[in-house]
């Protein structure tokens, strides 16, 4: 058991089949119930493109040696078990953003400048925002996060006040002209913040869930990410009993 428990990121193919398969469980009720399908799909579709990208950058990272499957499984049981979720595609959006971002700033190194990484990870930060406040915090925290690495310098900066520009040049044409409207900020449905702050802390919950087995394999992680995967899927069923007995 202690064996077990200190080697939990090594779960093999049957552990990672049973939490994609209880991911996929949670799934049914929502489909079956749902009043807007394509909103649910468009979740459902953001949620597996995220799951992937998660467990690539952990790789990229250098977190795992190869793509793990208790990585994607993790995130993705963890995910999926909470009904809140399957709904907020705007978190999702925003979440897809950071993985982008992060993959594409892993590539920097200190041999060169990065300024080609910055301005797409700008861009790609400027492209997801689906509210002010999260275009705003996310520029903030890539600026702190390439304070931080070291990377920034003025041209470094100057590319993601470009990239920026390009955003917003971007989105007055398309307002000029009245197309896309439904890509407008303005437009898109907006979340509560308790659903911004569920989705948040559900993604921080699986991130750490994730971290602490791989990078310190002991039995206090591995109690950790049983108990937290226990109460995450009692939550889950719990909350799914509840909108039945609603309906």
């Amino acid at each position: 058991m202690k064996y077990f428990l200190k080697n939990i990121a090594q779960q093999g193919l049957p552990g990672t089949i049973i939490l994609i398969v209880l991911g996929i469980a949670f799934w049914i009720p929502s489909i079956l119930d749902s009043a807007d399908m394509t909103m649910l799909l468009t979740t459902l579709g953001l949620m597996i493109i995220n799951s992937i990208l998660v467990m690539l950058v952990f790789y990229k990272g250098g977190e795992t040696n190869l793509p793990s499957g208790f990585v994607i499984s993790t995130y993705w049981m963890a995910m999926s078990a909470i009904p809140a979720l399957h709904t907020c595609w705007q978190v999702h959006m925003v979440l897809l953003g950071v993985l982008l971002a992060l993959l594409v700033l892993l590539k920097m190194d200190f041999h060169h400048e990065a300024t080609e990484e910055v301005f797409l990870a700008t861009l790609i930060c400027c492209t997801v925002a689906v509210v002010p406040s999260v275009l705003y915090a996310g520029v903030l925290m890539l600026w702190g996060y390439l304070i931080v690495k070291q990377q920034m310098s003025w041209r470094v900066w100057l590319s993601s006040l470009i990239a920026i520009a390009v955003r917003v040049v971007l989105m007055g044409v398309l307002h000029y002209m009245g197309w896309l409207e439904a890509i407008w900020m303005e437009n898109i449905p907006h979340l509560a913040w308790q659903q911004w702050a569920i989705c948040g802390g559900v993604f921080l919950l699986a991130t750490l869930m994730i971290l602490l087995p791989l990078r310190r394999p002991s039995v206090g992680s591995g109690i950790f990410y049983t108990i937290t995967t226990v109460l995450i899927l009692a939550v889950g069923i719990a909350w799914h009993w509840k909108l039945l007995i609603t309906l």
